[in-house]
């Protein structure tokens, strides 16, 4: 495990293949716990239940969750790449379902840790002519986390996928109630497929802790604002909110009794060679009047 601490943040990153080895979510820069002010902590797990889910916790990022590199391309038994983790086994003549556990043959990675920041770096080939090179740093900066990402195509093949930062946010462990609100300046609609969502202009809330999940799609209106999302509970007084600049492919909201999970999709399409570079930015924040 790794740490990063400065006057105001203490982040937790587990080392790649040891805490998490499931075939999801990107292995490096698995982040599961933030402390702010030494006693404010934001990172809960994706489900309370023993043995239920897919083992994502605190900030853990994901590419391909509906647009694997490759998948569609290769045959059962042949292996695809899954950026951030390494090469995965198709074994059966169906569409990817990210929920589903694949057989994983991970990717190395080369890790230099400073006082304030922590570098991964991993490649991959697959059999199949699809490369990648992954440079991810995390770093942080008085109250804010930045997260930098460079990837390469180092392959035969385009690559045509997205990446999107699972953020299982549950402030000190409390339960989503009328405590929590969730503003986003830029939402335009909202489509709430599974559960219920109250919603004020920009705000969202929950009047009564959730009985079950639930999840959205953001229809998103592209213009200028000092944040994408900010998440705050009124009784502790404190949030976190998203800083990031680039812009969103699509926006997504997930939660259930104990988390709430507003996702930023970024699309990343790369010919052999090229590469793409964006970062997201989170502050952690607390409100001293309240």
């Amino acid at each position: 495990m790794y740490y990063l601490e400065n006057n105001r943040l203490k982040v937790e990153i587990q080392e790649p293949g040891s805490f998490y080895k499931g075939s999801r979510f990107d292995w490096t820069g698995f982040i599961t716990q933030i402390t702010l002010d030494g006693n404010i902590n934001y990172c809960v797990p994706e489900r309370l239940e023993e043995g239920k889910g897919t083992g994502g916790l605190g900030l853990c990022n994901e590419f391909g969750i509906d647009m694997p590199i490759g998948y569609d391309a290769i045959e059962v038994d042949e292996l695809f790449p899954k950026v951030g983790v390494g090469l995965l086994k198709k074994d059966q003549d169906e569409a990817y379902d990210f929920f589903k556990t694949y057989e994983v043959f991970p990717s190395e990675v080369k890790i230099e840790k400073s006082a304030n920041s922590i570098t991964f770096e991993t490649t991959n080939y697959s059999p199949m002519g699809y490369g990648y090179h992954l440079f991810k740093e995390v770093e942080i900066v008085d109250n804010q986390l930045i997260i930098n990402y460079r990837l390469e195509n180092t392959g035969d093949h385009p690559i045509y996928t997205n990446e999107y930062s699972h953020n299982f946010i549950g402030i000190n462990n409390e339960l989503i109630s009328e405590h929590y609100q969730l503003k986003m300046p830029r939402m335009k609609e909202i489509d709430v497929a599974v559960g219920s969502i109250s919603r004020s202009q920009d705000r969202l809330t929950w009047p009564l802790t959730p009985d079950g999940d639930f999840y959205a799609h953001i229809d998103w209106e592209v213009k200028n604002g000092t944040y994408n999302w900010d998440v705050f509970h009124d009784k502790i007084g404190a949030g976190v909110r998203e800083l990031s600049e680039f812009r969103p492919s699509k926006i997504a909201l997930w939660g259930t009794n104990h988390v709430v999970c507003p996702e930023v999709f970024i699309d990343i399409k790369l010919k052999p060679n090229e590469i793409k570079s964006w970062k997201r930015v989170y502050e952690f924040y607390q409100d001293k009047e309240v």
